[in-house]
């Protein structure tokens, strides 16, 4: 017994099925190592300094993308609240984030990784992985359709290793970084379409959608690419089964040589095509003249997408319905000649990044035309490259059966051309058929057209490779050397010799270090969970100047990341429409474009008020960027607004108002200029104390046009004329003393004739009347509410407008006073 025990398990009856598994795993390995050792190569600056920074060099994309990582592991693990929604940014209205490139499956991977790791080498890593892999799902893909391993590696090259890659890196756009899904899709459909078991049919079609589940996580745009990737190819399905039907017609009248024979054969196809039969029963049934094996292929792509999409469709819904919220900006993407197209000539031309022979050769200067920002050749991965687009040629002279790849390629090609063809630069005026395209639901979210390129360089990778199979094929295997016995391994080195070939060809050369990514140390001294800070950590930090939320919040989202507060802006994928000065009558308006408050239509502020509407606010701090106030002007009325605010104290100023150090009581500058908190190279802090308002504010929101002496000293404000109505906003702290109501009185004048004036509290109508001349109205018996109360004044359209003398404006009612009594 043990004799047998020990015969049975012996190495030599193990060793047979352990070089199977060897040799069925060993291409995945070496195709892997190869792709992780090319990112190796042309990477090690950055991953030898994973901890420093990333391995890009656009901060306002890297910044974005990085809150998101750090957004993520806060909502989940530390306040388990929905990630897609956020009061971190644009306090205090914040925003939902389903039309913000979140790309949750990065932020699911990294997850854990920043557990360990922590965020910068987490985000380095990832986003460095997608060229592994990448290259190995268009590996997998291109070796499955041309049975060669050398084909395969190349097209992974093509895929991964190209100018599009390399520029999605540089840009640190994750989301479209992430491509490494799209071949693996398309391998099992292509899969799923020639199984016929059910076993067969059930695990490709599994693995498709899984794969269309991971690339829908990545982004839309590469989900809507799969979805007329799949449509294109069952469209070709479809003409190629037609073509063979009428080819096999047209045969057999030939052979038959009887035109009675052909007549009744055309009578047959046409009873066929109006056979209407059950599924279920297994007869032949028509979809677009289609028997029941090819109209499975339309079943099998649409259950493989929808399958995939299932599990996503809670947050898929949700960005749908989100699509039509109007807190957003609309989408332009109507242009006839948008610059971030395809040009024809820089097709053809190096990528802008390539060491050697991109933009910083001084060859191409004075004969290629210099695009913005200073580039000459293309700087957005819009290229073919020679070495790939020659073997895909030489596949087509060698190959029967790769057209759908040719019409496949020029499609997205001529899409990726935008709404006019561009030349050198220039438009040339010619339309091209994306303005069709983009009239098509949610086509136009994608917004540079070159960037359906991508699908291009898969086409010329899948044909680049069975250009290199059908080569290395002609070849022998080995070659003598000369006369001795030593023989070389032809296809080997040529194999070799392409693929080094191509990577110089589109590398963008060794990356430099990374820079190092530091927070200033302001961002300490404000920290919501540094134990030293006196400002609880749910109160927020009013960042100035008030950006208009986009590219500049970049950085300010980067810092929000360290001191874990609330910011009034962000930098969102979809643009809104500026929740702070035109969505809502802010209630620190007077600091959006700073305002003189000396002289105005409202009561001027004193100290007290100005800290008492930062408290009521939310504010715990003010940080001002002084690099980011470029006017002079802009200077000096900031620095104004915060003497009056801060002036006289280093901690934030007295919050009584009135002192020799403090803010004049009845609005004036105080005597002494305000010094921070706390300030750095970056930012100046100014600390917000506990300031609950003592009597209620009025602050001037949108419809009003600039102050204008007038007689006797005082200002006037005219409705501005393209506005409905002028707004007032009087904010009631929880702790201000109100009586049970209010008058409100206001100065205000109609220079040519009486025009009617409509008065609005919070929504209802409190005075319809008549302004002539000077005239005061006053309106009794007001309820103010806790809270933020809005006054708006809003003339009669039907009133027209006045010109007056000297002035082009279109004026209609304006305003000396208003005041509560």
């Amino acid at each position: 017994m043990a004799t047998n025990l020990k015969l049975e398990s012996s190495p030599h009856n193990i060793r047979p099925a352990f070089l199977t598994r060897w040799q069925s795993l060993r291409p995945h390995l070496v195709a892997l190592a190869f792709y992780s050792l090319l990112t190796l190569f042309f990477a090690w600056p950055v991953i030898t300094n994973l901890t420093v920074g990333t391995p890009g060099n656009f901060p306002v994309d890297r910044n974005q993308n990085l809150w998101n990582f750090w957004w993520f592991k806060r909502s989940l693990l530390e306040t388990q609240t929905n990630p897609y929604n956020t009061d971190f940014l644009f306090f205090p209205y914040g925003a939902k984030l389903y039309l913000h490139t979140f790309s949750p499956y990065n932020l699911i991977l990294g997850l854990p990784l920043q557990l360990i790791f922590g965020l910068i080498p987490t985000y380095g890593f990832i986003e460095l992985l997608t060229f592994p892999l990448g290259g190995y799902g268009a590996y997998l893909l291109a070796r499955y359709l041309s049975k060669s391993e050398w084909g395969g590696l190349l097209a992974g090259l093509v895929w991964s290793f190209g100018p599009y890659h390399y520029v999605e890196l540089r840009q640190e756009q994750l989301n479209l970084l992430s491509l490494q899904w799209i071949p693996f899709f398309i391998l099992f459909i292509f899969k799923l379409e020639k199984a016929q078991t059910r076993r067969e049919i059930l695990t490709n079609g599994l693995a498709a959608a899984f794969f269309y589940f991971l690339t829908i996580m990545v982004d839309y745009y590469y989900a809507i690419y799969l979805i007329m990737f799949a449509g294109l190819y069952w469209l070709w399905r479809l003409g190629s089964e037609i073509e063979g039907r009428k080819s096999k017609i047209e045969n057999r009248r030939s052979r038959a040589g009887n035109q009675e024979l052909g007549e009744r054969l055309e009578t047959e196809d046409r009873r066929r095509k109006t056979e209407k039969t059950d599924l279920l029963s297994g007869f032949r049934f028509s979809i677009f003249d289609f028997r029941l094996r090819k109209s499975a292929l339309f079943l099998k792509l649409v259950g493989a997408i929808a399958l995939g999409m299932l599990p996503y469709t809670p947050v898929l819904w949700a960005t749908i319905r989100e699509t039509g919220n109007p807190r957003y900006v609309p989408l332009d993407n109507t242009s006839t000649d948008q610059i971030h197209s395809t040009d024809l000539l820089k097709l053809f031309l190096p990528p802008a990044h390539h060491p050697w022979w991109g933009d910083k050769a001084d060859f191409w200067k004075g004969w290629v035309g210099e695009a913005s920002g200073g580039q000459l050749l293309n700087n957005w991965g819009s290229v073919l490259g020679y070495i790939a687009v020659m073997l895909a040629v030489y596949a087509l002279f060698k190959v029967s059966g790769l057209w759908f790849w040719v019409f496949n390629g020029l499609f997205w090609l001529i899409i990726s051309f935008g709404p006019t063809l561009r030349f050198n630069g220039e438009s040339t005026g010619l339309a091209m058929p994306y303005r069709l395209l983009i009239k098509l639901p949610f086509i136009g979210i994608g917004r540079f057209p070159e960037r359906f390129i991508l699908i291009t360089q898969l086409s010329i990778g899948i044909l680049a490779a069975y250009g290199l199979a059908a080569w290395l094929r002609r070849l022998p295997e080995r070659t003598h050397l000369g006369q001795s016995a030593l023989k070389l391994p032809t296809r080997f080195l040529v194999g070799s010799l392409i693929l080094i070939l191509f990577f110089i060809e589109s590398w963008p050369g060794i990356l430099p270090p990374p820079k190092p990514l530091v927070a200033p140390p302001f961002t300490a001294v404000i920290a919501a969970r540094n134990a030293e800070a006196v400002v609880p950590a749910g109160r927020a930090i009013f960042e100035l100047p008030v950006t208009k939320h986009s590219n500049p919040d970049s950085p300010r989202m980067f810092y929000q990341i360290y001191h874990q507060r609330p910011i009034t802006g962000g930098y969102i994928s979809r643009d809104l429409i500026d929740p702070h000065r035109t969505a809502n009558d802010y209630i620190l308006y007077d600091w959006l474009e700073p305002r003189s408050l000396n002289n105005d239509i409202v009561p001027p502020k004193t100290q007290r008020d100005q800290l008492g509407l930062l408290d009521y606010a939310g504010m715990g701090y003010v940080v001002v960027y002084p690099a980011e106030i470029t006017r002079q002007s802009d200077r000096e009325r900031f620095q104004a607004l915060l003497n009056l605010t801060f002036g006289g104290s280093p901690t934030g100023g007295s919050p009584t108002g009135g002192s020799p150090t403090g803010g004049s009581p009845t609005g004036g500058s105080p005597t002494t200029k305000a010094l921070p908190f706390f300030q750095d190279d970056t930012a100046q802090v100014y600390l917000v104390p506990p300031s609950p308002l003592q009597n209620p504010v009025m602050v001037l929101g949108q419809g009003w046009d600039g102050p204008e002496p007038v007689s006797g000293g005082g200002v006037q404000r005219w409705i501005f004329q393209s506005a409905t109505e002028a707004r007032l906003n009087i904010a009631v702290g929880p702790q201000t003393p109100r009586p049970t109501s209010y008058n409100l009185e206001i100065k205000a004048v109609s220079p040519d004739k009486p025009r009617r004036l409509q008065i609005l509290l919070n929504g209802q109508l409190v005075g319809d009347t008549r302004v002539g001349g000077i005239s005061i109205i006053r309106l009794e018996n007001l309820k103010l509410e806790t809270g933020d109360n809005i006054v708006a004044l809003r003339p009669d359209p039907a009133d027209g407008f006045y010109v007056a003398p000297n002035d082009s404006r279109k004026l209609r009612i304006g305003v000396l006073s208003i005041k509560l009594i």
